[in-house]
């Protein structure tokens, strides 16, 4: 009996025990989550880098800088600085990019290109994503003569955003490199775009090249469409005496193709165009002497080849002079008295002492 009470006391002791740790577990737990949520920080949101907000801040520090720094150089340093501590910082970055831009390009004026290209590398490396400088890097590319380089941007750029400018870009360098076809391609979509009558050049040019490649197909159209419009007058801006050696040209042109197609009174027309505008053009006299010859007008080939032979040029001179030589012959017997007279006349004509 004793030894129940014992055991049953020692029972009721351990019970009031757990019942206190029963009670107390979950109190003290709550407590220390309470102080744990108590001790933490609230997070804060991160403001966008491209917010209105922080383009307007990010704005006006780049203003700051070009305001302060007054030097070019340092200016382009403290903006490249800016940029590479902001690289999330888009909107702004092309902010940035413009002043900086500005800078590169009083470099490039001053004739310093490959500082010019370092400059930009260096804003690109910082900003890989910007394209604002990439048009100038082009030009500074093209500046130092490296085609390649020049080329290789412009088709990305003319890629993304085809334009009659980057057209025209393109077909100036690859006019430079000597890729003709390519700049044929580019050369062609200037025209298309801008018309003959401000593309006079870009149809010269192209002309020309069809002219050395033996395609008159393509040639002749474009020196026809030509001298239509400028076959008359001079272009603004392009002294005479220089555009008379163009319309010389493409009449010449002209001619020779309708020359070589026996339409003898069309190729007269126009190498007397061609002689309009470069008197002293020894083929043009030459091969109207030849038209009005195998036109059985002998009498009129006497005085076209009398010029062609004092112009003196070695292609056609000589050949003028035995053809000259041969007519007169025949229409005097035989007999060459007179012809010095002739050549005489021819020299006075063309101002040849």
């Amino acid at each position: 009996m004793t030894r129940y009470r014992k055991h049953r006391a020692l029972f009721m002791v351990m019970a009031v025990c757990l019942g206190m740790l029963a009670w107390h577990v979950p109190f003290a737990g709550a407590g220390a989550q309470a102080q744990k949520t108590a001790a933490a920080p609230p997070q804060r949101e991160e403001i966008p880098p491209d917010s209105d907000y922080m383009y307007r801040k990010d704005s006006a520090a780049i203003d700051q800088i070009k305001a302060t720094e007054t030097d070019p150089q340092k200016r382009a340093d403290a903006l490249l600085a800016w940029v590479s501590a902001h690289p999330r910082a888009t909107r702004a970055i092309a902010y940035a990019a413009a002043y900086y831009g500005e800078v590169v390009s009083g470099v490039m004026k001053a004739g310093d290109h490959q500082k010019a290209l370092a400059m930009i590398e260096r804003f690109q490396g910082a900003a890989p994503a910007n394209t604002t400088l990439v048009a100038m890097q082009m030009t500074a590319y093209y500046q130092t003569k490296n085609w390649a380089k020049a080329a290789e941007i412009g088709e990305k750029l003319y890629a993304a955003n085809a334009s009659a400018g980057l057209a025209n870009d393109l077909a100036g360098i690859y006019l430079q490199a000597g890729n003709s076809e390519k700049y044929l391609f580019y050369a062609e979509k200037v025209l298309a775009d801008v018309g003959m009558e401000k593309g006079y050049t870009v149809a010269l040019q192209i002309a020309n090249i069809h002219v050395q490649k033996k395609d008159m197909a393509k040639a002749l159209p474009l020196l026809s469409q030509l001298m239509t419009v400028y076959g008359d007058k001079v272009p603004a801006g392009i002294q005479e005496a220089n555009w008379n050696q163009t319309r010389a040209f493409a009449f010449g042109v002209m001619a020779a193709d309708s020359y070589s197609k026996k339409d003898l009174p069309k190729a007269i027309e126009l190498y007397e165009k061609v002689i309009k505008f470069a008197p002293k053009s020894e083929d043009a006299w030459y091969f109207i002497g030849m038209a009005k010859w195998q036109g059985k007008d002998q009498k009129g080939a006497i005085e076209p080849f009398a010029k062609a032979y004092v112009i003196g040029g070695k292609l056609y001179s000589q050949k003028a002079k035995d053809n000259l030589d041969q007519l007169w012959k025949a229409e005097h017997n035989g007999n060459m008295d007179g012809l010095d007279a002739v050549i005489a006349k021819a020299k006075a004509d063309l101002g040849i002492g």
